[in-house]
């Protein structure tokens, strides 16, 4: 039986059809103009993930949708960023697992999973998001606080039961309208997301912008500073909040303690969230913080389908980039 993991998160999706192999691609779908000059025959149209990046930053007059706004599903551009994933890995499964916001609507979730039903032609299974992350590290019991870019979700689970959870709108998105802020003072340029994370992670990596006919640039040793500054002040509302959702919890619960998603992986932030809950116990991360949701639905939609699963191996974690045979034409 042909199954999908799929990781839609407003900033990245992650998708694998073997629970091993993960393909990643920007979470943003495009909807171009008609075209003044169309010198490949071409007069606008959707695009998806790098391709609607590079639309972006070039050109003006674009529509830019990502699936997940204020913690709630944009439908249109989570099924097209489903669909490209799907036709990038040539496959049409029989079942697709993915996840949603712990906070989201009963409502909202039968709605997506309806949608998804038809235009996959398959079976859907809708599963809370940091729950992927613990089934990726074996464990049914535990906290795990998923820091993504336009959430952090915060889930208990007891023996694969659902006990309590949040969704805090505070995701990676606002450490980095502060950080842009600043850019914007430091520099006079406008940067994207996928931009600012590029620089924290890459110390030689600058952003570019020509300005008033110069060419600017921002460079990474001009922002940590304000950065940590920063970072320090986000990671405390977060650890603040899970505090206190955890408070009155048996002890017990806490013997795995999980942060996941990729704001774990910024400069500073798990050394920060290790030292905020050091009066608690001691937290861990997956191998893989920003893969490993994707790997977990196909691991759980596996065993409720009743099939067994293989022995975990090494996740391979793959940037897609778009061919241009792939763009589809908007009609």
């Amino acid at each position: 039986m042909g199954i999908v993991g799929l990781d839609i998160g407003t900033n990245y999706t992650k998708i694998t059809a073997d629970g091993k192999n993960v393909l990643l691609y920007p979470s943003v779908v495009a909807f171009g103009e008609e075209k003044d000059w169309s010198l490949k025959g071409e007069k606008g149209g959707v695009y998806v993930g790098d391709e609607a990046l590079s639309l972006i930053k070039a050109s003006e007059g674009v529509e830019v949708y990502r699936p997940i706004q204020d913690g709630r599903v944009i439908h249109s551009s989570f099924i097209e960023l489903a669909k490209y994933g799907l036709r990038r890995l040539s496959v049409e499964p029989e079942v697709v697992a993915t996840g949603l916001p712990v906070k989201s609507s009963k409502k909202e979730r039968e709605e997506l999973k309806s949608q998804l039903e038809k235009e996959l032609k398959g079976k859907v299974l809708v599963f809370p998001e940091p729950v992927g992350t613990l089934a990726s590290m074996g464990v049914d019991t535990g906290v795990c606080i998923d820091i993504g870019f336009g959430t952090t979700d915060i889930l208990v689970l007891s023996e694969m039961e659902y006990l309590r959870g949040d969704t805090m709108l505070s995701g990676v998105d606002k450490l980095y309208e502060s950080l842009e802020v600043l850019i914007r003072d430091k520099a006079g340029i406008t940067v994207l997301p996928e931009e600012i994370t590029k620089m924290l992670l890459n110390e030689n990596y600058s952003i570019g912008r020509i300005r008033s006919g110069k060419k600017v640039a921002i460079r990474r040793e001009e922002v940590i500073a304000d950065y940590e500054r920063l970072m320090k002040s986000w990671v405390d509302r977060i650890v603040n909040k899970t505090k206190s959702l955890l408070e009155g919890l048996s002890t017990t619960l806490l013997d795995n303690f999980v942060v996941t998603g990729g704001g774990v992986l910024l400069p500073g932030v798990f050394e920060t969230l290790k030292e905020g809950f050091s009066d608690i116990g001691e937290i861990k991360k997956p191998d893989d913080p920003i893969a490993s949701n994707a790997v977990g639905y196909y691991i759980l939609a596996k065993t409720f389908l009743g099939l067994k699963e293989e022995t975990t191996e090494e996740v391979k974690f793959e940037e897609v980039k778009e061919d241009k045979k792939d763009k589809r034409k908007r009609t």
